[in-house]
């Protein structure tokens, strides 16, 4: 009796709960679409009123994102909601509070929806995962079926949002690790990741950013392009990363001399002026990618492509170093097609859709460590056809760029991790040891 009523609560732990997150999290990524659209649409008609109105627009955008955050969170750092993600599950055991869950995918929504350049599946991971690991609380689960459930949540989220299951449980379970992917969720993630897609489906319809699959055939000269456009992206990725850190170092060392108020302001008039020039450099970045893959951008001069490529990394540099909140997969994605329209149109190839996708990829497994995912994600909205020249050139990408990542909390392995819980409890150990030589003689007193 025993045996099987702890049989039946582990398949309710993880195969019915995982069905309830899902759909739960479904109509929660749901609410934040709404809520962006809103915001957005509100921002839509500021700016319509007045084309300098954009200034003040993005200012909102640093400004209430950070003011949200400052305001309502408990933990007071803005930027990236991945790394959060990924730093709660490795040193918190999966443990977000909701105050930090709401503010923050809240923040989000107003950095976005006005301007700033970011993603929305960088909140979509914390909202899910954020909301799997209340429910699990309350429920007074253990530490380790909390940890595995914000990482179903965290998938769930990302499904919901980008409307790819398959590519959300493979991002959600990659991300937390450079060269590691955390397969013991798999099933649970799973079934999360497919009820929230089909909740938000239901609710937001299942159009994606990408154009409908295409067929190509490869070809020598394809996968010879793919090893040249994977080079090409590591050097980008690399320079991402590289503007991304040094844009948080100038930020750091200013919020010593300056009030964060103040820096905040001024960098949403340096996101105005952006978006003055290219307005297609802020926001969200969706209808940008999907013209690039459908080939409507074709009339852009490789001067306009090459600038705006510049101007994103730098305006997502900006939004999530100087009080903005968000996501850097969309602005990854967003600068691979640029880059792989530019490759396109300079040697005039034939199928651009196709270099687009190569690059997108490429950048996207060379930033954020999600080799499985950058596959994943061109087979599952480009078709088969498209696998074997995507897998040469995110692989090269992927290896060349070598350990660097956009996420600082990004473990090598899980070898890595046992390594650093071996360390702290050595240390504790020798602290302890200290302590008690240090008390032994005064008992001896």
């Amino acid at each position: 009796m025993r045996l099987s009523s702890e049989r039946f609560f582990e398949v309710a732990k993880y195969w019915v709960l995982p069905l309830i997150l899902g759909s739960i999290i479904g109509l929660a990524i749901f609410l934040l679409v709404y809520i962006y659209k809103l915001l957005n649409y509100a921002s839509y008609i500021i700016v319509s009123w007045n084309s300098s109105f954009l200034l003040a627009s993005t200012i909102v955008a640093l400004l209430g994102g950070y003011l949200t955050i400052r305001l309502w969170a408990e933990n007071k750092e803005c930027g990236c909601g991945t790394e959060l993600v990924i730093e709660r599950y490795h040193f918190k055991n999966g443990f977000v509070s909701l105050r930090d869950t709401i503010s923050r995918t809240l923040a989000s929504a107003i950095t976005i929806g006005f301007g700033g350049s970011a993603g929305l599946e960088g909140p979509s991971l914390l909202l899910g995962g954020g909301i799997s690991s209340f429910i699990a609380r309350r429920l007074k689960l253990d530490q380790k079926d909390v940890k595995t459930l914000f990482l179903c949540g965290a998938a769930a989220g990302f499904s919901a949002i980008f409307k790819a299951p398959l590519t959300g449980i493979l991002f959600a379970l990659e991300i937390p690790y450079k060269r590691d992917i955390e397969t013991e969720v798999f099933i649970p993630a799973s079934i999360a990741s497919v009820t929230a897609y089909f909740t938000s489906a239901i609710i937001l319809g299942t159009e994606t950013i990408f154009p409908t699959p295409t067929f190509i055939i490869p070809t020598l000269s394809t996968l010879m392009h793919a090893i040249f456009l994977g080079i090409l992206a590591a050097l980008v990725a690399l320079a991402f990363m590289e503007v991304l850190e040094r844009t948080n170092s100038i930020s750091k060392r200013l919020a010593s001399r300056l009030p964060m108020l103040l820096m905040t302001i001024f960098a949403g008039l340096i996101l105005g002026v952006i978006g003055l020039l290219y307005p297609e450099a802020l926001g969200l970045g969706y209808d940008f990618i999907h013209k690039i893959a459908i080939a409507e951008l074709g009339e852009l001069t490789l001067t306009n492509l090459t600038a705006l490529l510049i101007l994103k990394i730098v305006a997502t540099s900006v939004t999530l170093n100087f009080g903005g909140n968000g996501g850097l997969f969309i602005p990854s994605l967003y600068v691979g097609g640029a880059l792989g329209l530019i490759y396109a149109q300079t040697l005039n190839l034939e199928t651009p859709v196709l270099y687009v996708i190569l690059s997108m990829a490429a950048v996207l497994a060379a930033t954020s460590k999600s080799l499985l995912t950058s596959i994943t994600l061109v087979a599952e909205t480009m078709g088969p056809s498209f696998i074997i020249p995507t897998v040469v050139s995110a692989a090269v990408s992927y290896f060349l760029t070598g350990s660097r990542s956009f996420y600082r909390s990004q473990l090598v392995n899980k070898l890595s991790k046992q390594g650093m819980c071996n360390a702290k409890v050595e240390c504790s150990s020798l602290n302890l040891r200290k302590q008690f030589q240090t008390i032994k003689p005064r008992m001896l007193r």
